[in-house]
């Protein structure tokens, strides 16, 4: 790491650059950094952000935000692309999820950098870095991609995330952004949703005005992501730069492309036991199919899990041995053809 903050917007035109903006550095936090790339365009247009690593074991993310940067060459480039391949780097050096398997958190605080933005600057750490990337990067910006995938406790759908009821002109940016990822499915969200909500990121770029979108693609439990899932998070925003004009070349589609509706239904162990899943994220279950089993040790079975309607399965989590009430899938109905 250097020794100097980096300033991302000094990076002249037509060079690439790699540096640390420093967060802080005391005693009782030692030195926290966050990773940038930039690729200053030869050409002028907007300033597009990537972030990845505000759940820093959602791997797919991060390996696809650096080799977004590592790919792209300034000479073909309109613009600025800004590059963040790890928001928070102390969970990621300490992988934090193994405290709390359902978020990756801070070990000083307990906080989840999901839910803490746009920062505070006397808070904690994790408040602190939420404040730094906000206002040294986010508010720099005229577009955001945040690449996420799936966190280790997780067997994740691929699809994209927007934000409506921010206002109409955002709104519309940002689903079309959501679709020109290219992905088959786009679930939309709302500020009354948690993960679309106040105090996340994309809520809060999106209220200052600067469109902004969630990619989701990776198997959280493969700490080693699969090369598929890596390559969607970075061709998806090859086509999103392409669509905006900051690249040459024609935009590819998806075959088919649909809705998400946004209601959750959440399929719970209704026994302790030893957990056999029968199907997996993507896998379109009819109402009545068997998701999965529980059994015991003799092999003898406790119970069937079956769907309760028609949908796709979002979330597989993928634990053996289970309890009354651990959530087991997650499922989503869907909805109408997007139109892209």
């Amino acid at each position: 790491m250097t020794t100097e903050s980096f300033d991302p917007f000094a990076v002249e035109r037509g060079q690439k650059r790699f540096g640390y903006i420093n967060v802080v550095n005391t005693i009782s936090t030692g030195k926290v950094d966050i990773p940038v790339g930039v690729v200053n365009g030869s050409a002028t247009g907007p300033t597009f952000t990537v972030t990845a690593g505000c759940a820093p074991t959602e791997y797919a993310g991060v390996e696809a935000a650096s080799r977004l940067y590592q790919g792209t060459d300034p000479k073909e480039l309109g613009g600025r692309l800004v590059i963040v391949p790890v928001v928070y780097m102390p969970v990621f050096q300490f992988r934090s999820p193994w405290f709390s398997l359902t978020q990756s958190v801070g070990l000083m605080d307990g906080l989840s950098m999901y839910y803490a933005f746009p920062g505070d600057i006397n808070g904690t750490l994790t408040q602190i870095v939420a404040y730094k990337l906000f206002n040294e990067i986010i508010l720099g910006s005229n577009y955001h991609v945040d690449l996420r995938g799936g966190d280790l406790n997780e067997s994740h759908l691929v699809h994209t995330i927007f934000c409506k009821g921010i206002s109409k002109e955002i709104d519309k940016i940002s689903e079309e952004m959501a679709k020109v990822i290219g992905y088959e499915y786009v679930l939309p969200g709302t500020p009354e949703i948690q993960h679309t909500g106040p105090k996340t990121l994309i809520y809060e770029t999106l209220k200052r005005e600067i469109p902004s979108i969630i990619t989701e693609s990776g198997l959280g439990y493969r700490t080693q992501p699969l090369e598929d899932y890596v390559m969607l998070h970075v061709d998806g925003v090859k086509n999103l730069l392409k669509h905006l004009g900051m690249l040459k070349g024609s935009l590819s589609k998806p075959k088919y492309q649909r809705f998400l509706d946004m209601r959750w239904y959440r399929v719970k162990a209704p026994v302790a036991g030893i957990f056999q899943a029968k199907v997996d994220q993507g896998d379109l279950p009819k109402k009545g199919e068997v998701l999965g089993r529980i059994t015991n040790l003799d092999g003898s079975e406790l119970c069937k899990v079956t769907s309760p309607f028609d949908g796709v399965v979002h979330t597989m989590f993928p634990k053996r041995v289970v309890f009354p009430g651990d959530n087991l899938f997650n499922l989503l109905q869907i909805g109408e053809p997007t139109g892209w």
